[in-house]
């Protein structure tokens, strides 16, 4: 039986981090070592193109164990044809996954997207004044993160930047007060955030080789 991994966390967190209900349904723990690799069983061994069931899905299990520990979330769609192949990677690269969890422990992602608040796409001159200051504010929430990463550029016409932040657990208000006060600076600027999410956009796993 293959399986799918969904992430990685720590094994003093397994006790609890997969509760009984619809989000870590279907989900199992393989240790090694002082890491867990969060699984569940795939039919056969093959990569198939994820839809949008298996996209929600995994980030219903990512976000189950979420709520309870630190996981590093593995791309949707990776298998393992068993699991003493899963555990040989796991331990190719246990240095950087105990590394990574120790980063992301106890902090949480914030994804900020700025719009124009006057909803017009057509000029210009204004995008670009807007656009350089969305770049401004997004600078400015940077100093309330760990890390930031912009996840889309700006257009010119229309403004459209989004950008994630790595924000510490018990800094999460003051991260929401830092966007306020953005706004109140930039009044042509709406800013939506979203969160706290798992560490999608900070983890980056390597296979194959």
């Amino acid at each position: 039986m293959a399986l799918c991994l969904h992430g990685i966390t720590l094994s003093d967190a397994q006790n609890g981090a997969l509760a009984a209900g619809d989000g870590g349904a279907g989900a199992t723990l393989i240790p090694f070592r002082d890491l867990c690799a969060v699984v569940s069983e795939q039919g056969s061994f093959a990569l198939n193109e994820a839809g949008r069931v298996e996209i929600d899905r995994h980030r219903a299990i990512v976000d189950e164990v979420f709520r309870r520990a630190a996981i590093l979330p593995a791309p949707v769609g990776v298998v393992f044809r068993a699991p003493d192949v899963l555990k040989r990677w796991m331990e190719l690269h246990y240095v950087s996954l105990t590394g990574a969890l120790q980063f992301v422990e106890d902090r949480e992602v914030a994804r900020v997207h700025a719009v124009r608040a006057d909803g017009k796409a057509d000029e210009l001159e204004a995008g670009s004044d807007l656009a350089a200051a969305a770049a401004e504010s997004f600078r400015a929430l940077r100093r309330h993160a760990v890390a930031a990463l912009t996840l889309r550029h700006e257009e010119v016409t229309g403004l459209n930047l989004s950008g994630a932040f790595l924000v510490e657990h018990d800094l999460w208000k003051e991260f929401l007060g830092a966007v306020e006060e953005q706004h109140d600076a930039h009044h042509l600027l709406h800013f939506d955030v979203t969160g706290p999410w798992a560490p999608y956009d900070f983890v980056r796993m390597q296979f194959g080789g």
